[in-house]
């Protein structure tokens, strides 16, 4: 696995990630303390309201819903730009039940500045 398939792979982990404290450095390695993370419904900026976002996403869809996230090993990047692909699956096996692209800008220190996360029609 290459080093941005490896990327793609720990953006997906910290979604399932169970332990707020795991969760919390996982955040402080992938995003930069003055980070954006948008959806098309949601602005997340900075590491606290990252970790509020990440942490409802998992107690809705992980924790109660019974799904994980899993990054495909598709992620593409050029000029501090990465484009990953995901879905969330149920945790015991089966058809996805979303999916998405995932579009993030780095800066200098290779951490996201900027998040944009799709949701596609599954």
């Amino acid at each position: 696995m290459n080093e941005l398939n490896k990327f793609a792979q720990l953006y997906a982990v910290v979604w399932n990630e169970a332990d707020p404290g795991l969760r919390r450095s996982m955040i402080a390695q992938l995003w930069s303390e003055d980070a954006v993370h948008y959806t098309e419904s949601l602005e997340a900026h900075g590491h606290e309201a990252i970790e509020r976002r990440v942490a409802g996403a998992y107690e809705k869809f992980v924790e109660a819903g019974g799904f994980v996230f899993q990054a495909s090993e598709q992620a593409e990047s050029h000029h501090q730009a990465v484009r990953l692909r995901w879905e969330m699956v149920p945790a015991e096996g089966g058809k996805a039940a979303a999916a998405g692209t995932v579009f993030v800008l780095l800066g200098s220190d290779g951490r996201i500045r900027s998040d944009y996360q799709f949701t596609d029609n599954v």
